[in-house]
């Protein structure tokens, strides 16, 4: 009875040892995707197909955002894989919408305009690796400065907004500013939410606030992610500015214990 125990819990030993060599691989897949999708976009940006390089890169933010909740899920979160991440977005929301906005003529070497876009690469670049240092430290409960998949997947989603609601792309002569808005979110210390945060003892109300746009963005995702993502990053402006207001002592004690962890 003992050795027929024993065998067993060898054989529970050895399932949870190979659960634990391959569990890694499974958001991988996820996060190669992502990377697949970020190249996919330049390709179609260079081939002057922009909406779809626009769609690209929202499909990129889809593998992106199932990469990190299966690792969690599946409790395989690895250094590795957190590089090989920073990498897939650095490559489809910062390389991405950058190349997009060059090749439809946004923005060209004859002014310095063509600045703005590289910045926002730069700032993209920055905004991950302190990521990656504060990942590294522990856990984060709250994004410090617009994470970078918002800000391509915003780019993006105003482009399908854009054709979809009328027909070419609008307001160009605003992009600088548009970017260097996304450029100074990213390196701040503006705090965005990581998960939605539900209402206690408020079911009905939680599955209302989750359904909503779910049910908007799979019923029409040309029109409804742009405004979605929109509200997102404004909610985070708001919510820092009633921090600076209302309580900026506070604010500048949490901020001084973000950096002494």
């Amino acid at each position: 009875m003992n050795k027929t125990n024993d065998q067993l819990r060898a054989k529970i030993n050895s399932s949870h040892k190979d659960y634990h060599k391959f569990a890694p691989f499974v958001p991988g897949i996820f996060t190669f995707g992502n990377m697949l999708a970020g190249f996919a976009s330049l390709v179609n940006s260079s081939q002057g197909k922009y909406l779809d390089a626009a769609f690209l890169i929202v499909i990129g933010a889809l593998f992106d955002f199932l990469d990190g909740r299966i690792a969690r899920f599946m409790k395989s979160a690895s250094h590795i894989g957190i590089q090989l991440d920073s990498l897939a977005d650095f490559l489809t929301f910062g390389i991405a919408p950058g190349f997009l906005l060059f090749s439809i003529g946004a923005y060209g070497f004859g002014d310095w305009n063509f600045l703005v876009p590289i910045l926002y690469i730069i700032a993209g670049a920055f905004r991950l690796a302190r990521y990656n240092i504060l990942a590294r430290e522990g856990n984060i409960t709250e994004f410090r400065g617009l994470p970078i998949p918002m800000a391509g997947v915003l780019i993006a989603a105003f482009f399908l907004f854009s054709f979809e609601v009328w027909g070419e792309i609008r307001y160009q002569k605003y992009y600088p500013a548009f970017l260097a808005l996304l450029v100074w979110l990213m390196i701040s210390n503006v705090k965005y939410i990581r998960e939605i945060i539900f209402l206690p003892k408020k079911v009905w109300l939680n599955v209302f606030i989750l359904a909503l746009p779910i049910i908007a963005i799979l019923y029409k995702p040309k029109l409804f992610i742009f405004p979605f993502v929109a509200l997102y990053i404004l909610h985070g402006v708001i919510r820092e500015l009633y921090w600076q207001v209302v309580n900026p002592i506070r604010r500048r004690n949490e901020f001084h214990s973000d950096n002494c962890d």
